[in-house]
């Protein structure tokens, strides 16, 4: 039969103590948000992705409440924040339903709720993208986007190669050239479960969630989480209190199913204007799904 949509996608709050010293605890509680996208693959990819929608919210958030005791400002503990999503992805993957030849990617954008950092985890080739939208030019930037797992960055592809993998390399990547409009990828060999010479299938990304066939040759679930800091770039470009107060922040979590047809900078640009000039965040974010 047809395979359903295997894109999920989340936003979800939920509360953490900030201060675990003592005191009222009521007045600690700070509202963090997490979002996320996960793009399924393979026969059952959708059964993926749902895992990761449902329960990568609910142990990353037991995850934190677990440390919180141990430190004094859990959510100002870099080292704490990033190590629970690390663990939180490392234990959705060892949970997900299939374990054959069927996977996701995840990448996820996490605010605790209080100061200035956020930070974004990823496996895989979805994107996590941070932009900036000027209220007097009414213009959007494009500030970060999360580095993608594909089988050909050197990192990747040797550590496949180290257990015994294979990655394909289209001409077109080894020469960094796509000017034919043609978006070719590399490829990491998924071993058959049959036991076809020839391989399974051909996964054009170095960690996902899930494909547990490809465990053996290097396919791996632990995420990079890279950190965003507002007030470091505020300082690092000398803002005038002026151009703080000009700027908006914003984040897009989306899969290749949307950056295949449209370019990054015309999403930002497009959900820019209709989250702070013609606020209709809903309508924008419909609007793009067709068109993509």
């Amino acid at each position: 039969g047809k395979v359903p949509n295997q894109d999920r996608s989340i936003i979800a709050h939920f509360f953490i103590d900030a201060d675990s010293s003592g005191g009222q605890p009521e007045l600690h509680k700070k509202r963090a948000l997490l979002m996320g996208i996960f793009d399924g693959h393979g026969p059952r990819g959708h059964a993926v992705s749902h895992h990761i929608a449902l329960e990568l919210p609910r142990i990353f958030a037991e995850t934190l409440r677990e440390k919180q005791s141990s430190l004094s400002q859990p959510l100002l503990d870099v080292d704490n924040i990033q190590k629970s999503l690390i663990e939180t992805f490392l234990k959705v993957d060892e949970t997900e339903p299939v374990k054959g030849s069927a996977g996701s990617t995840a990448s996820t954008l996490f605010y605790p709720g209080i100061g200035p950092k956020v930070y974004i985890a990823n496996a895989g080739d979805s994107t996590t993208l941070i932009a900036t939208y000027s209220k007097s030019s009414k213009k959007s930037t494009i500030l970060f986007v999360n580095r993608k797992h594909k089988p050909h960055l050197i990192e990747e592809q040797q550590r496949i190669k180290k257990a015994g993998g294979q990655v394909m390399i289209p001409p077109s990547v080894l020469m960094q050239d796509n000017s034919d409009g043609l978006k070719e990828t590399s490829r990491v060999i998924i071993p058959d479960p049959n036991g076809n010479p020839f391989g399974g299938l051909a996964l054009a990304m170095s960690r996902s969630i899930g494909d547990f066939d490809g465990r053996s040759i290097g396919l791996i679930a632990e995420p990079d989480v890279l950190l965003w800091d507002v007030n470091e770039y505020y300082d690092n470009n000398q803002f005038s209190q002026e151009q703080k107060d000009d700027t908006m922040w914003f984040a897009v979590v989306a899969s290749d199913g949307v950056y295949d047809l449209l370019p990054p900078h015309i999403v930002a640009d497009y959900l820019g204007k209709r989250l702070f000039h013609d606020p209709k965040p809903l309508e924008a974010c419909e609007r793009i799904i067709r068109e993509a």
